[in-house]
C-alpha cells in the first residue's frame, strides 16, 4: 500500500470513527433535551427520569465494555462496532415507542450494553492508525464527535421534539444511526495492529493479568481516579442543565435545545481539537503534561461552572457555558493519553473498557442520579431552586478531579523510562521488567 493510499485509507477510518462517536453521544444525550417533554406525557418523577439517564445506562454501559470490548478486539473490531450502532439504534428507537418507565428503563440499558463498544474498539483502532507522539491529537478529535453528537442532539432534538413530538424525534435519530451501521460494515477494512509497542505479548494476556499489569500502573491509577470525579461531575451536570434552564429561566425546549446545542459546539468543538493539539505538543517536551494539562484546565473550569449556575441571566449563563465546554472538552485528548501512554496496543480497547468501566460506575451512574434525588428531595422547600442547589453542589465536586492528576505527574516520566529501558531487552525479559514498575 503506498503512503498517499494508506493516509487516504487512515483518513477515511478516522472519518467513521468520528461518525459513530457522534451517533454514540447524539443518541444518548437526545433523551436530556427531550426531558421536560418526557415527564409531561408518561408522568415520571426526577428521581425515575436520573434513573433512566444515568443509573440504567451507565451500569450496563460500563459492565457490557470489557467483556464486549475484548471480544471484538478478538473477532474483528469494525465487524462488532457496526453491529453494536445497529443495536443501540434499535434501543433508541424502542425508547421512542416505550409507554412506561419499565420500558424506558429496558430500552436504555439496551442503549448502553450497545454503546459500550463504541468508544473502546474505536480507540483500538485508532491506535493503529496514528502514530504515538499525535494520538493525542487524534484521541482529542474522535472526543469531538462527542460535542458534535451532543449538539445536534440539542439544538436539532430540540427542533424537532418542538415540532415532530419526542416520539418522532428519536425515531428519525434511530433511523440515521441504523444507515450509519450500514456504512461502517460494508466499506471499513479492520487494520492489522500496530507493531511499536511497549510489549508483544499483550494479546494473550487473560482479563486478570491485564488488570493486575494496569494496577502496576500508578499514573494509570491515578488518572483513573480523576475521570471517574470528572465523569460524575460532567455528566451529572450535562443532562441536567438542559432542564435546569427550562425551569429557571422559563425557557421553551426548542430554545433551551438551540443555545445550548451552539453552546457546546462553540466552546466544545474547538476545545476537543486544540485541547488535543496542545496536549500532544507539550507532551512531546515532557510527558507529565499529559497530566498536568488537563489539571490546569479544571483549575480555571471549576469557578466558571459556579458562575454559569448562579449567574441571574440566562445569555450570560449560555456564554459562560460555552466557556466552561472550551476548557472541560480541551482536556479529552490529554486523559485519554495518560492512559494509554504505558499500554501495549493490544490491551488498548481493554485498557479503554476498565478506564470506561469503572468511571462509569463510579461517575457516569452516580452523577445524573445524584443530581435527580438530591433536587426531589430539596423540592418540597426550595421549588425550581432544588436542581440549581444541586447542580452547584455537584461542580463543587470537581476539585477532587485535579487532585489525583498532580499526584500522577509524580510517575508519568519515571514509567515512561521504564517502559523505554524495558524496549530494549528481549521479549522474554518485559514481564519480569513490567512487575517492577513504580
Amino acid at each position: 500500500m503506498s503512503k498517499a493510499r494508506s493516509t487516504s485509507y487512515a483518513g477515511y477510518a478516522v472519518l467513521l470513527l468520528l461518525l459513530a462517536n457522534i451517533a454514540n453521544y447524539g443518541q444518548r444525550m437526545l433523551v436530556a433535551i427531550l426531558l421536560p417533554s418526557i415527564k409531561a406525557d408518561v408522568g415520571l418523577t426526577d428521581a425515575q427520569l436520573g434513573i433512566l439517564m444515568g443509573g440504567a445506562f451507565a451500569v450496563c454501559y460500563a459492565i457490557a465494555g470489557v467483556p464486549l470490548a475484548r471480544f471484538a478486539e478478538r473477532h474483528g473490531r469494525v465487524r462488532w462496532l457496526a453491529i453494536a450502532v445497529a443495536f443501540w439504534s434499535l434501543a433508541t428507537g424502542f425508547f421512542g415507542l416505550a409507554r412506561t418507565f419499565s420500558q424506558m428503563l429496558l430500552a436504555r440499558v439496551a442503549l448502553g450494553t450497545g454503546q459500550s463498544v463504541c468508544i473502546p474498539t474505536s480507540h483500538s483502532l485508532l491506535g493503529d492508525y496514528v502514530k504515538p507522539a499525535n494520538r493525542p491529537f487524534a484521541l482529542g478529535v474522535h472526543s469531538a464527535g462527542g460535542v458534535v453528537g451532543a449538539t445536534l442532539a440539542m439544538v436539532v432534538g430540540g427542533y424537532l421534539g418542538g415540532r415532530l413530538g419526542w416520539r418522532n424525534t428519536l425515531a428519525l435519530f434511530a433511523v440515521s444511526g441504523a444507515a450509519l451501521a450500514g456504512v461502517i460494515a460494508l466499506t471499513l477494512p479492520d487494520p492489522a495492529h500496530a507493531a511499536a509497542t511497549p510489549s508483544s505479548e499483550g494479546a494473550g494476556l487473560p482479563l486478570r493479568a491485564a488488570i493486575a499489569r494496569l494496577v502496576l500502573v500508578r499514573s494509570y491509577v491515578l488518572v483513573l481516579i480523576s475521570v471517574c470525579f470528572a465523569m460524575l461531575v460532567e455528566y451529572g451536570l450535562n443532562q441536567w442543565l438542559p432542564s435546569y434552564y427550562v425551569r429557571e429561566f422559563s425557557l421553551s425546549v426548542e430554545t433551551v435545545g438551540l443555545r445550548y446545542g451552539i453552546a457546546i459546539a462553540v466552546g466544545g468543538i474547538p476545545g476537543t481539537v486544540l485541547g488535543g493539539l496542545v496536549a500532544a505538543s507539550l507532551a512531546r517536551r515532557d510527558v507529565r503534561w499529559l497530566v498536568w494539562f488537563p489539571a490546569l484546565m479544571y483549575v480555571v473550569a471549576i469557578p466558571i461552572g459556579l458562575a454559569m449556575l448562579l449567574t441571574p441571566s440566562a445569555d450570560v449563563a449560555f456564554v459562560l457555558n460555552a466557556c466552561y465546554a472550551l476548557l472541560i472538552y480541551g482536556t479529552s485528548g490529554a486523559l485519554w493519553g495518560a492512559c494509554f501512554v504505558h499500554v501495549p496496543a493490544a490491551l488498548r480497547a481493554t485498557t479503554s473498557a476498565i478506564t470506561l468501566l469503572v468511571a462509569g460506575i463510579a461517575g457516569l451512574a452516580v452523577g445524573p442520579v445524584l443530581v435527580g434525588a438530591v433536587s426531589e428531595s430539596l423540592t418540597p422547600r426550595l421549588g425550581n431552586q432544588a436542581l440549581q442547589i444541586s447542580l452547584v453542589a455537584v461542580e463543587c465536586l470537581a476539585v477532587l478531579v485535579v487532585v489525583p492528576l498532580v499526584l500522577a505527574s509524580r510517575f508519568v516520566a519515571r514509567e515512561r523510562l521504564s517502559v523505554n529501558n524495558s524496549l530494549q531487552r528481549p521479549a522474554s525479559q518485559c514481564v519480569s521488567a513490567e512487575s517492577g514498575v513504580q
